[in-house]
This record gives structure tokens, sequence and C-alpha cells, in this order.
């Protein structure tokens, strides 16, 4: 009889098999389409680095396309396709999500991703700059008409100046040998004063004035500039382009003659 009870026990449990179902990720529901960030083309921050508007509209896949995260209650997605940390996705309507792209700089220099990068890759990574302390020039006058570089002195100069012997006077006091080398000196005068300009639709465009405010209903988006967005006024016929500045301010740029 305990022979049966266990045989019956075998046949009874029998092995168990876990099942695994993943589905796709839903639909974004929450769009940046109204969102002051997104209309003026600012850069975005998710997981400590900045993004900045890059490529174009992408349809939504939920099969490859993840939720990491969310900017100002907007849901941010990433492509699992891609390099990680590279690139996120902004939806602009249920179907449609804008690119936002990481520059390849710092950490990244001199590396390439899943795709091209839309901006300059760095070859190297940027050096830390020691702060300087500046102190007066100390050049000789310049001839007329001269145009001139001056390099500031730093601390370190001037106090091995300071070292260096020199005449002694009738006082007993060490005077500084003056300084004999002479600065830079070019021989042509600059050929413009131009000031602040940018090349758009093949033309060069030169710093107009002071910002103006954005509005919905003055300003309309003619174009990109280095992943910015290009306004030009609705109603004014005037050859002025405006690039944004600040959050809600444009500034003007003329077509140069």
């Amino acid at each position: 009889m305990r022979v049966i009870l266990i045989l019956l026990s075998l046949l009874v449990a029998a092995p168990v098999a876990a099942q695994i179902q993943s589905r796709p990720t839903d639909p974004p529901v929450v769009t940046a389409v109204n969102e002051s960030w997104y209309q003026l083309g600012e850069p975005i921050q998710s997981a400590g680095e900045l993004y900045y508007r890059a490529g174009a509209i992408v349809f939504f896949n939920g099969n490859t396309m993840v939720r990491t995260g969310h900017y100002n209650g907007v849901p941010l997605y990433a492509d699992t396709t891609v390099e990680p940390f590279s690139i996120v996705l902004v939806p602009i309507s249920r179907g449609l999500l804008q690119p936002y792209e990481r520059p390849r700089r710092g950490d990244l220099a001199g590396t390439t991703g899943s795709r091209p990068s839309s901006f300059p890759v760095r070859i190297l990574p940027e050096a830390a700059a020691a702060p300087a302390a500046a102190v007066s020039p100390t050049g000789l006058p310049l001839p007329p008409g001269a145009i001139s570089v001056f390099t500031p002195e730093t601390a370190a100069t001037t106090a091995s100046n300071a070292r260096t012997p020199g005449a002694v006077g009738t006082a007993g006091i060490a005077s500084a040998v003056p300084q004999t080398a002479r600065p830079i000196v070019t021989l042509r005068r600059p050929e413009n004063n131009d000031g602040v300009w940018v090349r758009f639709g093949g033309e060069k465009w030169v710093s107009g004035g002071v910002a103006v405010p954005l509005t919905a209903n003055d300003f309309v988006q003619v174009g990109e500039y280095a992943g910015f967005p290009v306004y030009a006024r609705r109603e004014l016929k005037e050859e002025v382009i405006y690039l944004p500045t600040r959050t809600g301010l444009v500034a003007p740029y003329r077509l140069k003659d």
C-alpha cells in the first residue's frame, strides 16, 4: 500500500514550466507640443546630461521603445536598438516623437555611437584650465595704426619677474629689470566689423539689435540653425530672422548687404 501511494504521488507531481510574456510599450498620452521649452527649441536634461533637438521626427514603436523617465511632466523614451544614453525621444503627438541627442564630448569625445552624430564630435576631451590671475599690461606703446594682441601675465610670471636680480640703488633697494619683450603686432587692420553673425539659407545674417519677446501670434518658424529654430515675423515683410536666446526671447539678425 505504501509503495502504491509513492507511485501515485510521483505521477501527480508534474513539472511546471514558467511562461514569460512581453507586451509592447503603451504609446504616450502626454506630449510636449504645447510646452514652452519645446516650442523654443531649448535643450532638455536627462540622467544628468543635456540633450539637444536633432534629427527628423520618428514614429512610435512599442516593440523597441521603452520609457526611461520624464522632463517637466512629459515622458521620455529610449530606442533599445541604439547606444544607451545617446538619444532620448520626446513625444509630440500620440504616434510621433522628436529625437534629442547628447553631443559627443567630454567622456564621449573621440567615440562614435550607433548612428552618425548630428553635432561635431570632439577629438579630445576638454582640458580643465587652471585659473590665472591677470595683472595690468606692461608692454611698450605701439606705433600709430598698429593692432596688437595682449596676453595677460599670470601671477606665477609676476612672481618670477620679481625675483629677477636688478640694479641696486643708493638706498640699497633692488629694482626689477624692465620688460623688453615687444608685443605681437599685426600688419593689417580687420577687414570688417560684423560682430556676431550666422549663416542661414546661404546668406550671412548679422546681429540686428536687442532681443524681443517671442509670441505665437507674431512669429512663425521658417527653419533651423544648428538644431535651434529660426523664426520670422508673420506680417512684416522684413529681411530679418530671429534666433532664441533666453526663455521667451528671440534675438534679431538682419541680412547683410
